[in-house]
Formats: structure tokens, C-alpha cells, sequence
């Protein structure tokens, strides 16, 4: 692994290789395909971005990224940065071979001591060993109540404190481990109702509050290796989102709070930048805003006219060389942290090993996080319904994988239990269902988007006293309830979630977890 670590000095760089090194592009396919090599090469492309898209399994990973080390070697005389979001629970883009991990409000609710360090750690070490190197998490948006459905379980819980306090374990074990982390989505605005993959989001808040505390677990934790800036617009600070804002990247986070570390865009194709400002105008806004590395996650397209617009405003003095320069010695500057830990855990010509007691602590965390939040449990009689959701993404960064049927999983273990799967034609068998089952457990999730699960959960409430209801994405679902009497959550739907509630309905474990508020 030492020969493909290479590191070119900042004064060796041509300007098309400087570029290069600030924009971070995503790659369409699970190989290092013909195209993205002609790409690459022809613009000297040095970080990449994974998805889902990118994964297939463990030796797939590891052969695309010994060629896409071995290319970037070639082309930039460096190594990569390969950043993905591994956040854990429902943003999981490694989900196959390696260890599923907990989503940060499971690793915040669980009895287990230290699970965000644990989580962050067996993160570290699975992404090193396929040779990713930044992972762009945690997400430091604060769940006031608990109650807002954008950040729900991808953030830590429902104060300030709670937030610093599991995110700084979960940072700590991610560098144990010898991985970047990212804090996002800065300066935090968990509050909002609008997302910046879609539109434009606006906030209110006074500067004063925002400081105070939405900014407050970033400010704590300058010493993560990079901070994604959010795409919201905060009017009480700047006419122009986050992203673009000189105001709050460079004079407020770099110059008055003295912040050291990479400084990312969210994806510049997202429609709150694109809609607004177009990607060539936007992407040059960012750089001189304070941005380091601008992501472009998808389209060849945008891809090529963000760095051919870059380059133009380079050569007619909209951008400074000396400026992007200072951008790459950070970036070289986060590499070298890198080689250590690439170094340990990194061999692309070995088969990957999954820890199988990593893999065990990672089920114990999701069962132990299993919160009775009002009422009494749910237990399984003679004459029970059971009414189960179908597997969905609900939002764009969330990412479908596969062992995820809670229905099926049920109907295998309890074959003497009636189990139905959410659908339209429920709506019309309620009163029937209501009469003929002595109790029935439902399992929710997503009511906030799904307004039809919401009506058929809530007239089975109405009609029924013994009624349990499991939240399989937190509690921000108990608010759309009503007579709710039994409540009970979990804080993800993964692999590991629907092992959890079988064994509760086999009374193998208990209620341990606690609400993060």
C-alpha cells in the first residue's frame, strides 16, 4: 500500500492538477469504466465520492479501488481522498459483507456504553480496508423534541449537549481508527421543514440563537478533519446560502473561530444551488466563499462544466491561483493524516475479513437501544394482528438495500400469527380487522410522508383499546398519533432492527434503550 501513497507538493501542481484536487466527483458505475479513466485523466480529477451505485460487495470494492488508486496515482502523482456518507442505519452506502452499522439516534439510545465511538470506530476500520478514506459524517443537526422528520434518526438526539456529546464519540473513533470525519450540515438547521436536495430552504433565526445553538456542537468540535456547509439560507447572517457565504465560511469559521480543517460543500447539484445560482456560477461563489473541496456527486455534464468554469475564472483573476493553492495544502494536509490508517488496514490484494465480534457488538447496540416509551410492551396472544410496513427509501439521501422485509422475516418466525403488509386496500377492511383480532401490533414508519399509513393507524386507535404501536424510525412518528396508550421505537429499519423485534416478541430481549432528550 505505501507506493500508491504519494502525495505531490502544492508548487509541483499545474493549474489543471490544483483544480483537480478541489472538486470531488461521483463515478457511475461499481468499475473503473473507460469513460471515468478518459474523465479523470483529461481533467485531472483528484477525490471521489462512493455511493450505493458504486458498491456491489466487499472484493468488487476492493479490486475498483486498487484500479482507482492506481490511476489517480498516474494521473495526479497523489492519492485520493474517497469520501462516503456511512452515517449508519438508513444512510448507509456500504450495507454487504461488512458490518451494518447502527444509526446515530440508535447509537444515542442504546444502553451500551460508548456506542458512538464503537459505531465510528468498526466504520473506520470497514472503510480503510476497502480503501475509503473520508467518511462525510456525523450529522450535527439538533432533533428538538425529537419531533423533526428531516434529521430524525440521522442526528443524536434532542439538545445541543446530547448532540456534542455522541458526535465527538463518534468523531474520536473514526480518527482512532485513522478515517477522516465531516461534520454537516453547517451551521445545523435541523429545524427546518425544507430540503436542499428539492428547493432553496430559508431559516429566520436570529444570529445570536443560530450561534448559540445550532452552531453550537460544530463550534465544540473544531477538531473534526472537515465541515460540510449546509445549503440553507440564515438571513440574519447573509443574502446567499451557507455554501456561497464568505460571511460564514471564511470571516466567521475560519477567521474568528480560527477552524483549521477542510472546508466541503454539499452537492452542488443540489436544486436549493442549481435552481438558484447554476452549477458554474455556484461552484465559483463557493471557492471564493471558503469551500475546499466542491461535491458533484452524478452528472458527467455538470462535472465537466464546474471545472471548465473553475479553470475560467482562474485564468481571468475571478479566482486566485494562491487562493485554490492554500485550498490543496489543506487538502494535502488531510492526506498525510491518512497514511497511518491506510497503512494498518489497507490491502487491496487481501480478501476482506468481516470481525465477527464487531458484528455482534453492532446487533447488541440496535438491541439494546429498543425504547418503551408510554404503555406496556407488545406481546403476541393467540388471536394477534400484526401489521408491518413495506421496505421504502423515503428521502434522496437514503439508499435501498437488500435483507430488509420485516413481513417476511415475521411470517418465517411466527407462522401461526396473522401478518399484513401496509397497503391501500386496508382502509377499507379496518372495522373487520378491529372485531376479529383480540390485540393488534403495528409497526410504523415514515407517518410524517405517508398519510395513508397515518389514517389507518390512527382509525385502528379510535376503535381499538389494545393496540401497541413501534416506531421503526424514532419517535418523531408519536406526533401524528392520537389515543395512542402503547408506544414503543426503534430508531432504524436495517438487518439488525428486524433481528431486534423478533427476538422481542419472543420475549428473548428487553426494553433497554432510552429517548435521547
Amino acid at each position: 500500500m505505501k507506493e500508491l501513497l504519494k502525495i505531490k507538493d502544492v508548487n509541483e501542481m499545474t493549474i489543471d492538477e490544483l483544480i483537480g484536487q478541489v472538486i470531488m466527483v461521483g463515478l457511475p458505475y461499481d468499475y473503473l469504466d473507460q469513460g471515468s479513466i478518459k474523465f479523470i485523466n483529461d481533467y485531472k480529477i483528484g477525490n471521489f465520492i462512493l455511493f450505493s451505485r458504486n458498491y456491489k460487495n466487499t472484493n468488487q470494492m476492493k479490486s475498483f479501488m486498487k484500479d482507482l488508486y492506481q490511476n489517480s496515482l498516474k494521473v495526479t502523482d497523489s492519492f485520493p481522498l474517497v469520501s462516503i456518507d456511512q452515517e449508519g442505519g438508513m444512510v448507509t452506502r456500504l450495507f454487504k459483507d461488512v458490518v451494518f452499522p447502527a444509526s446515530p439516534l440508535t447509537t444515542s439510545s442504546t444502553s451500551i456504553k460508548n456506542a458512538p465511538y464503537i459505531s465510528g470506530n468498526i466504520i473506520g476500520k470497514d472503510m480503510l480496508k476497502l480503501g475509503m478514506n473520508l467518511n462525510l459524517a456525523p450529522c450535527l443537526e439538533i432533533n428538538k423534541e425529537l419531533s423533526y422528520p428531516l434529521i430524525n434518526v440521522r442526528g443524536y438526539g434532542a439538545t445541543r449537549e446530547i448532540v456534542l456529546e455522541n458526535a465527538s464519540m463518534f468523531v474520536k473513533g473514526l480518527q482512532d481508527a485513522g478515517a477522516l470525519s465531516c461534520l454537516k450540515h453547517f451551521p445545523g438547521d435541523g429545524s427546518s421543514l425544507k430540503d436542499s436536495h428539492l428547493e432553496l430552504p430559508f431559516v429566520l433565526d436570529k444570529k445570536e440563537d443560530v450561534i448559540e445553538y445550532n452552531m453550537y456542537p460544530f463550534l465544540n468540535l473544531l477538531n473534526s478533519d472537515a465541515i460540510m456547509s449546509s445549503h440553507s439560507l440564515f438571513k440574519e447572517f447573509d443574502s446567499v446560502p451557507t455554501t456561497l457565504s464568505h460571511k460564514m465560511l471564511t470571516e466567521f469559521l475560519r477567521e474568528e473561530k480560527g477552524y483549521q480543517g477542510l472546508l466541503i460543500s454539499d452537492g452542488m447539484e443540489m436544486k436549493a444551488i442549481l435552481d438558484n445560482y447554476g452549477i458554474a456560477k455556484g461552484c465559483v461563489m463557493a471557492l471564493n466563499a471558503g469551500c475546499d473541496i466542491l461535491l458533484l456527486c452524478h452528472e458527467y455534464s455538470e462535472q465537466k462544466l464546474a471545472l471548465k468554469s473553475v479553470k475560467e475564472a482562474c485564468l481571468n483573476g475571478e479566482l486566485s491561483i494562491d487562493l485554490i493553492k492554500e485550498k490543496v495544502a489543506r487538502i494535502n494536509k488531510a492526506k498525510q493524516k491518512l497514511i497511518n490508517g491506510l497503512n494498518n488496514y489497507c490491502d487491496f490484494d487481501a480478501p476482506y475479513k468481516r470481525v465477527e465480534e464487531e458484528h455482534k457488538i453492532m446487533e447488541e447496540i440496535v438491541e439494546n437501544s429498543y425504547t418503551l416509551v408510554s404503555g406496556k410492551k407488545p406481546t403476541l396472544s393467540n388471536n394477534t394482528l400484526i401489521l408491518s410496513p413495506k421496505a421504502m427509501v423515503s428521502s434522496i439521501v437514503e439508499d435501498e438495500f437488500n435483507r430488509r422485509d420485516l413481513t417476511q422475516s415475521l411470517k418465517n418466525n411466527f407462522p401461526n400469527t396473522e401478518i399484513i403488509e401496509f397497503n391501500n386496500d386496508l382502509s377499507c377492511k379496518i372495522d373487520e380487522l378491529v372485531n376479529k383480532y383480540d390485540k393488534i401490533i403495528i409497526y410504523s414508519y415514515d407517518v410524517y410522508s405517508d398519510i395513508n399509513q397515518r389514517k389507518i393507524i390512527n382509525k385502528i386507535l379510535s376503535l381499538k383499546e389494545e393496540v401497541y404501536v413501534i416506531s421503526l424510525k424514532g419517535p418523531s412518528d408519536m406526533q401524528y398519533f392520537e389515543n395512542l396508550v402503547n408506544y414503543s421505537c426503534l430508531y432504524e429499519y436495517t438487518p439488525n432492527s428486524i433481528k431486534t423485534i423478533v427476538k422481542q416478541l419472543k420475549d428473548e430481549i428487553s426494553f433497554n434503550g432510552k429517548l435521547a432528550k
